[in-house]
């Protein structure tokens, strides 16, 4: 913000369509303490036809139109003024332009030729030519203190700013106030214990119920020991799982995904309908999935790190149980504890394509529609029936236990007694991550994953620090024991996948 200028604060925001719809509130947060906001002629077009466009998102659609309410509010009480070039040149008369509760001026920019020689096709360039001519005026009156800055999310236009030495910046209102996509949200810590310690915990109960005091663990990197946060405890060679527990102030001993080899001493992980996990930190991911009092379970992760096989393969087990054609004496305790998840499994996922090539409009019913972009879900439910010679997929069927669900069709359901699985999730946007969390009962397991590498990221309106992964893994950091979160490592998929990441 620059020096006061006669009771304004000196700065001109000019915000791009971009920006406006990464975060509606966005228009209100910059009309404070004595700032000048102008809306472009072409943001507001641009913002008319996104509010009726099929071919975006309806997070888009909603923010759009979110976005003209807004605009039609401050219209309304008549605090959009339609003369800013007035404003600068009479800076002694800023009681002449009413501003809104925040201490703002709103004012409106009608369009204008772009300049040469730069296409009058492109939007960008219109706003780059009234964002030059709003500058140019604001210092025509003598009062260099005020300083123009454009507010975008398009790249694109940030270059071309730069380019013309216009000053421009990202949005930084309503994101997560992180430096780097490393500082996001983990949850899981390395610690050290002595062999002291490590036969304190194998000696404090039985396998599944062992535990040490957070007083005797080592976590340099970590601070607070939040809940369910995976705690890998190293002794020598020996390698220790626990997850935290803060009201009783002790790390404990897991429960679902790994068992105690009492024949080797140690804890191998444990099969779930052939899928083993591999490292600490798909194991940590699937005793948080397996635990029925933890209904929100997120995973991040690079590609082929088995997020969604994993999802798939707790799922299924929660649902349907190991096949097996052993059978059982009918007082015998059961395979599988029952989940209680009676209304079967449901699966969703952004409708962002990794191309920019759109496919147009998918023929068939709704299922058809939808089967495209669940095939990643599907894939891995038919490897899980192939590795235990059992159609999954025809048994959900069969039960009327599988569910397909839009992102567009996600307004006033309530989802209970399902196990919810949502991959691809930082390709949502703010609006999906509150309509999506807002819907699921306390009687529902929930499954969230994505990517959170750039080059993942597919919708054009949201970046690392402000897609609905990165918002959901923030917003519910150490939430409480209903929730988990753990960061997957390590590319499984093989030599030729794993060499793809350095591209």
């Amino acid at each position: 913000m620059h020096n006061s200028v006669d009771g304004l604060s000196g700065t001109v925001y000019i915000p791009d369509t971009s920006a406006l719809i990464e975060n509606p509130d966005a228009l209100d947060h910059l009309l404070t303490d004595g700032n000048v906001v102008v809306l472009l002629h072409q943001v507001i077009e641009e913002l008319g036809r996104l509010q009726a466009s099929r071919a975006k998102s309806d997070g888009v659609r909603h923010a759009a139109r979110l976005v003209m309410r807004k605009m039609l509010e401050y219209r309304k009480q008549q605090l959009i003024h339609h003369s800013v070039e007035r404003l600068f040149q009479h800076p002694a008369e800023p009681d002449a332009f009413p501003r809104t509760p925040a201490g703002g001026i709103l004012a409106w920019e009608p369009a204008g030729q772009t300049l040469e020689p730069y296409s009058s096709e492109s939007g960008d360039n219109h706003i780059l030519a009234r964002a030059q001519h709003i500058a140019e005026v604001a210092k025509s009156n003598g009062h260099p203190g005020y300083e123009v800055v454009v507010i975008s999310e398009d790249s694109n236009l940030l270059l071309k700013c730069d380019a013309l030495s216009i000053t421009a910046e990202n949005l930084r209102y309503g994101k997560v106030s992180l430096e780097s996509v490393d500082e996001v949200y983990r949850g899981v810590v390395h610690g050290e214990v002595g062999e002291e310690t490590l036969q304190h915990f194998l000696d404090s109960g039985a396998p599944g119920e062992r535990w040490l005091a957070f007083d005797e663990v080592q976590c340099g990197e970590a601070g607070e020991l939040l809940w369910n946060m995976g705690v890998v405890l190293r002794c020598g060679e020996e390698v220790i799982l626990t997850r935290a527990n803060p009201q009783l102030q002790r790390v404990e001993d897991l429960r679902f995904a790994q068992y105690w080899d009492r024949k080797r001493i140690t804890y191998k992980p444990r099969p779930i309908l052939g899928f083993t996990p591999r490292d600490p930190q798909q194991i940590l991911a699937m005793e948080f999935l397996l635990d029925p009092e933890v209904q929100l379970v997120v995973l991040d992760g690079p590609a082929g790190s088995g997020k969604t096989r994993m999802m798939v393969a707790a799922g299924l087990y929660m649902l349907v149980g190991q096949p097996t054609t052993w059978r059982v004496a009918p007082q015998s305790q059961a395979l599988t504890p029952d989940y209680g998840y009676d209304h079967g499994l449901l699966l969703l996922r952004p409708e962002h394509a990794s191309s920019q090539y759109d496919l147009g409009y998918l023929p068939g019913d709704y299922e058809s529609k939808l089967s495209p972009w669940l095939e990643p879900f599907f894939q891995a439910v038919r490897s899980l029936s192939l590795s235990n010679e059992h159609d999954f997929m025809e048994e959900l069927r069969s039960t009327d236990r599988l569910t397909m669900v839009s992102t567009s069709m996600l307004r006033g359901l309530d989802i209970e007694r399902s196990i919810v699985l949502v991959d691809e999730l930082q390709n949502g946007d703010r609006h999906l991550a509150k309509t999506l969390m807002s819907r699921f009962c306390a009687s529902s397991k929930v499954a969230l994953a994505g990517c959170l590498d750039p080059v993942q990221i597919d919708n054009p309106y949201v970046d690392w620090r402000s897609n609905a992964l990165t918002r959901i893994k923030e917003a519910y950091r150490g939430f409480g024991s209903q929730v988990a979160q753990v960061r997957l490592e390590h590319n499984y998929r093989g030599p030729i996948s794993t060499r793809a990441d350095e591209l």
